[in-house]
C-alpha cells in the first residue's frame, strides 16, 4: 500500500510536537536530576510514552529508520523505569542524541522522501552505542534479559511496504519483567490542553486568505458608511445600522487576528536546549529563567524572532557570562543566570534577554569602533546608547578569537536586520560588572494597524498611531528656518526639527514660502527617543488600516511602508515613521555616526 504524501506530511507535523515534548521533558529531567539525587520516575514514564507513540505511528507509515531509533531509546527507558538507580549522564546524552537523530530523520523525510530507513553512518553508530550501553548494564545488574531483533518483516504489519533487499539486523537487550510488574500504558495527557477544549488544524494559507478577505471588509465598510454621496444627508436609522456594522466589523477583525496569535512559549522552549548546549561548549554553568511564555504574538512574527534570540543568547553565554572561577572571584554565584521574558505593552510585545555577567566594556567598544573607522570625533560626548549602537554594525566584534559560536561580527547585525524587518526595535542596557539586557520590541501583528489619516495637498498619508506622540495647530511664524529646506519649531522646552514630506518627493519645502499668518497641523512623532515634527494641512481621523504592498513607482522613496485604500475611496501612503527619523538624523549627524 503506497503511502499518501499528504498523510505523511500531517504525521510529520504531529511528530514534531512529540519531539518538542521529548526535548522539554529531557531538559526538565536533567534539571531535576541535577538538583536532587532522586530520579523523577514520572519523567521516565512520560519519555517512554513519547518514544513509544513515535515508534508505533512511524511504523504505520513505513519509516523504518525512525522505528529503529525510537525502539532502541524506548528499550533503555523501559529498563530505567524498573531500575531508576541506573540512570546516569551517559543515558541522558543518549536520549538527547536520539531526539536529534529523529528530528533529522523527519526533516529528511519531509524534504527528500526515500524508503524511510537509515542511510547515514552516525545513525547506525548511535544504535551500536545504545546496544553497548545495554550490554554494560546487563553485566552490572543481576537481571535476566531477552535478546530481541528487529527485522524487515516486522514493519510489514504496519505499512505493507516491501523492500527489494533485506535490511541488516541489529540487537537490543530487553529486561524480562514479570506480568504483575507491567504497567498499563496511559495516554499522553500531561502536556495536552484541558478536557473539553478541542483543536482543529488549519492550513496557514487559508488563514492568510481569511485575513486578506477581512482586510478588504475593513476597507469597504467606511467606503459604504462614509460615502461622499451621503455627506449632506441625514438618516437616523441608517446611522444606527452603520454604527452596528462598524462594531461587528471591528469584532470580526479582532477575532480573525486572534486566529494567527500563538503563545511565544514555542520559541522560548527551544531556547532551553540552545542554552544547555552552548553552556556545555563554553564550559560555563548557566541557569535559564523563562517568564511570560504565555504571551501571544502573530505566528509570522514568532517564526522570524527565533534567529535574533539565538544570536543574543549565544552572545550572552559566550561573551557576557564569566566562567565559574571568575564569578567566584567577583563574589557572584558560580552559576550564571539568563532571564528570558515576554510581556505585552499596548500594541507591542517586549522580549527581553538579560544576563548577570560582566556587562559591556565601553572603552573596549570605542577602541574597536575607532579601529574600524566608525568613530572620527571625540568619544567623550557619546552617550552609552550611541556606544552600544556600534555593536550592531556589520563586522563589528570585540572577541579576541573566532570560535564556532561567535567572533565574526555577524550576530547582532542579523538581530537588528531581522527585527527592523518586523517593524521593531532593539535596545541595549548594560552596567559594567552587573550584566546586560537586550530588549526587542515588535508589533503584535503586521497585517492591520491603527493609523492616523492626514492630508497634505492632494495626497493622503497614514501614520501608525503607536508612533504619534502629540499634535499641534500652530502658526507658520513659529517655524524657524535654519537654512533652505531645514526648519525647527519649539516643542515644550526644546526645539525639534521639521521633516517636510515635500522633501521626500524631491520638492522644496513649502514652509518657507507660505504666509506667516496661516497655521498648519504638526504631528510630533518619536522613535528611539528621537522626535521630529511632520506638517500636514488636515487631520482626517483614525482608521484601521490594511497594509498593501507599495507600487514600484515609489520603490526609491525611503520612508514609505506601504499603501492602502481609505474610506473615501482615495489611495493613501503609509509612512514608515521610524525610517523617516532614522534617515533624518543619519544625515544630520553623519559626522558622529
Amino acid at each position: 500500500m503506497e503511502r499518501d504524501r499528504n498523510e505523511v506530511i500531517e504525521f510529520l507535523s504531529e511528530a514534531r510536537e512529540l519531539l518538542t515534548g521529548i526535548e522539554t521533558e529531557l531538559l526538565r529531567f536533567e534539571k531535576l536530576t541535577n538538583a536532587s539525587e532522586n530520579i523523577d520516575r514520572e519523567s521516565l514514564d512520560t519519555l517512554f510514552r513519547y518514544f513509544h507513540t513515535i515508534k508505533g505511528s512511524s511504523g504505520f507509515f513505513g519509516l523504518t529508520g525512525v522505528v529503529k531509533v525510537a525502539h532502541a531509546a524506548e528499550n533503555l527507558l523501559d529498563y530505567l523505569r524498573v531500575h531508576p538507580e541506573s540512570q546516569d549522564l551517559e543515558s541522558l546524552e543518549l536520549f538527547i542524541e536520539a531526539h536529534d537523530i529523529l528530528k533529522e530523520l523527519f526533516d529528511t523525510e519531509e524534504s527528500d522522501p526515500s524508503d524511510g530507513d537509515l542511510h547515514k553512518q552516525h545513525h547506525w553508530d548511535y544504535l551500536q552505542k545504545l546496544n553497548l550501553k545495554n550490554e554494560l548494564i546487563r553485566k552490572d545488574k543481576d537481571t535476566d534479559f531477552q535478546l530481541t531483533t528487529i527485522k524487515e518483516e516486522e514493519f510489514e504489519i504496519f505499512s505493507e511496504v516491501k523492500k527489494k533487499e533485506p535490511e541488516p539486523e541489529f540487537e537490543i537487550f530487553l529486561p524480562l519483567k514479570k506480568e504483575e510488574e507491567k504497567e498499563p500504558e496511559r495516554p499522553i495527557v500531561a502536556k495536552q490542553a484541558k478536557a473539553g477544549k478541542k483543536d482543529l488544524r488549519i492550513d496557514t494559507d487559508k488563514l492568510d486568505s481569511l485575513l486578506d478577505l477581512v482586510g478588504e471588509i475593513v476597507i469597504a465598510e467606511p467606503m459604504v458608511t462614509s460615502h461622499p454621496d451621503l455627506k449632506h444627508l441625514s438618516f437616523e436609522n441608517f446611522n444606527k445600522a452603520s454604527l452596528h456594522l462598524k462594531k461587528l466589523v471591528r469584532n470580526l477583525q479582532e477575532v480573525t487576528l486572534s486566529l494567527r496569535m500563538v503563545p511565544i512559549a514555542g520559541v522560548f522552549s527551544r531556547m532551553e536546549r540552545l542554552v544547555r548546549d552552548t553552556a556545555k561548549k563554553t564550559g560555563k554553568q548557566v541557569n535559564l529563567r523563562i517568564i511570560g511564555e504565555d504571551t501571544e504574538i502573530d505566528k509570522s512574527i514568532v517564526e522570524e524572532i527565533y534567529d535574533p534570540l539565538v544570536h543574543i543568547l549565544r552572545n550572552a553565554i559566550d561573551h557576557g557570562l564569566e566562567t565559574a572561577e571568575e564569578r567566584k572571584e567577583a563574589g557572584k554565584n558560580p552559576v550564571g543566570t539568563i532571564e528570558l521574558e515576554a510581556i505585552q505593552s499596548g500594541k507591542e510585545v517586549w522580549i527581553s534577554a538579560s544576563d548577570d555577567g560582566k556587562g559591556l566594556n565601553r572603552e573596549k567598544i570605542i577602541g574597536k569602533a575607532k579601529g574600524l573607522g566608525l568613530l572620527r570625533d571625540s568619544s567623550n560626548e557619546l552617550t552609552d546608547k550611541e556606544v552600544w549602537d556600534f555593536l550592531f554594525h556589520p563586522g563589528f566584534s570585540t572577541a579576541s578569537e573566532v570560535t564556532d559560536l561567535s567572533g565574526r561580527g555577524v550576530g547582532l547585525d542579523v538581530v537588528r536586520k531581522n527585527v527592523t524587518a518586523l517593524k521593531g526595535f532593539v535596545d541595549v542596557h548594560s552596567s559594567l560588572g552587573e550584566g546586560t539586557t537586550f530588549l526587542i520590541r515588535v508589533p503584535l501583528t503586521l497585517a492591520i494597524i491603527e493609523g492616523m489619516v492626514v492630508r497634505k495637498g492632494d495626497g493622503f498619508f497614514i501614520l501608525p498611531c503607536v508612533d504619534v506622540k502629540e499634535t499641534f495647530y500652530i502658526a507658520n511664524a513659529q517655524f524657524s528656518e535654519l537654512y533652505k529646506n531645514n526648519h525647527m519649531f519649539p516643542y515644550r522646552d526644546a526645539m525639534i526639527p521639521i521633516a517636510d514630506l515635500d522633501l521626500l518627493f524631491g520638492n522644496d519645502s513649502s514652509l518657507g514660502n507660505s504666509d506667516d499668518s496661516k497655521s498648519t497641523y504638526v504631528l510630533v512623532v518619536e522613535s528611539e527617543d528621537k522626535k521630529i515634527g511632520i506638517p500636514f494641512d488636515e487631520i482626517i481621523g483614525n482608521q484601521s488600516t490594511v497594509i498593501k504592498p507599495i507600487s514600484s513607482i515609489f520603490k526609491n522613496i525611503s520612508g514609505l511602508a506601504g499603501c492602502t485604500v481609505l474610506g473615501n475611496g482615495q489611495a493613501g501612503l503609509i509612512l514608515d515613521v521610524r525610517k523617516l527619523i532614522s534617515n533624518y538624523f543619519s544625515q544630520e549627524f553623519r559626522g558622529v555616526r
